[in-house]
């Protein structure tokens, strides 16, 4: 995750080239960027960070992991990912969820959260019509157009690959429904293993290709010689993160955080669960992301060819 919650302090804005630059040249398979509109810690906007990071790479897949969907008219969202897809001659993935953890997100839109879900599925539609027809027509319960084109349109077929954040049941209904991918995040192997099935049996009940559906987890990361300062420094930035106290048993059971060799073995429990997608959500200072991201490359991705960022 190179563009995220930034509870510490906002870092020099070189930083976020560096560590794409980083990222890309250590050949690591993508880079994500985080969302919020306010939130209470410097965020930057999901759409301006990837069109950023577009700018720096050339290779490398860039994805929003997740923008905050009901927050925006899904029509200017269908238009912005078609431009960067455009862009980067098809490197985009579009992470969407419903968001929820902060009722000023909603409030600086004027959106309920009560409307979130529904916001969603319907605003996944509108996407794909958008990107799929150069005169497309809807008729939905928030958005309505008939003969609407926003060429330029994507570069590949059907636009880019939509993955489904979060943990609840509409979030697995969801992805398997509507998604191209689910994305889980903050949670245990074995809950990543169920969901996942879960997942693609609701992806089978809508006739979908199950097998097709991306795997994928963004987990906070921290690294270090000694695990127990890798656990505490990442409770401690999540406390400050989440303003609510992450405890050693929340960060062992649902972070990646430790050793090299612990951190190695922890990823192999969460291959064996269907991890196919790492996203490693490094939590501490900016500053120091680079060289955690080499660290992390050297000791976990490297030997095992994850498709990880």
């Amino acid at each position: 995750m190179a563009s995220g919650q930034m509870p510490e302090a906002l870092p020099d804005p070189g930083i976020f080239r560096d560590i794409a630059a980083c990222a890309e040249d250590l050949r690591y398979d993508s880079l994500w960027c985080g969302d919020h509109l306010s939130f209470g810690n410097p965020i930057l906007e999901g759409s301006i960070a990837l069109s950023a990071f577009a700018s720096y790479t050339t290779s490398i897949t860039i994805g929003t992991g997740v923008l905050l969907l009901p927050l925006r008219p899904p029509g200017l969202v269908a238009k912005q990912m078609a431009s960067l897809d455009y862009l980067t001659g098809g490197r985009v993935v579009c992470g969407v969820g419903v968001g929820g953890e902060s009722a000023k997100d909603f409030e600086l839109v004027g959106i309920p959260r009560s409307e979130r879900g529904v916001r969603t599925d319907e605003g996944i539609e509108v996407m794909r019509a958008l990107w799929t027809d150069p005169e497309a027509s809807f008729n939905g319960r928030f958005t309505r157009f008939d003969d609407v084109g926003i060429n330029p349109m994507p570069v590949r077929l059907g636009g880019p690959p939509i993955w489904v954040g979060g943990r609840a049941d509409a979030a697995l209904r969801r992805a398997g429904r509507l998604g191209d991918g689910w994305m889980g995040y903050m949670v245990s192997p074995d809950r990543f293993e169920t969901s996942i099935a879960r997942v693609r049996t609701h992806a089978r009940d809508a006739q979908r290709d199950a097998d097709g559906v991306a795997a994928a987890l963004m987990i906070p990361t921290r690294l270090a010689d000694d695990g127990d300062e890798a656990r505490r420094d990442l409770a401690g930035h999540l406390t400050q993160r989440y303003h609510r106290e992450f405890t050693h048993e929340l960060i062992s059971k649902l972070c990646l955080a430790g050793s090299p060799a612990e951190v190695a073995a922890r990823v192999s429990e969460y291959e064996r669960s269907g991890v196919r997608h790492l996203i490693f959500l490094y939590g501490g200072d900016p500053a120091q992301a680079i060289d955690q991201f080499k660290r992390l490359h050297d000791a976990v991705v490297s030997p095992r060819n994850i498709e990880s960022v």
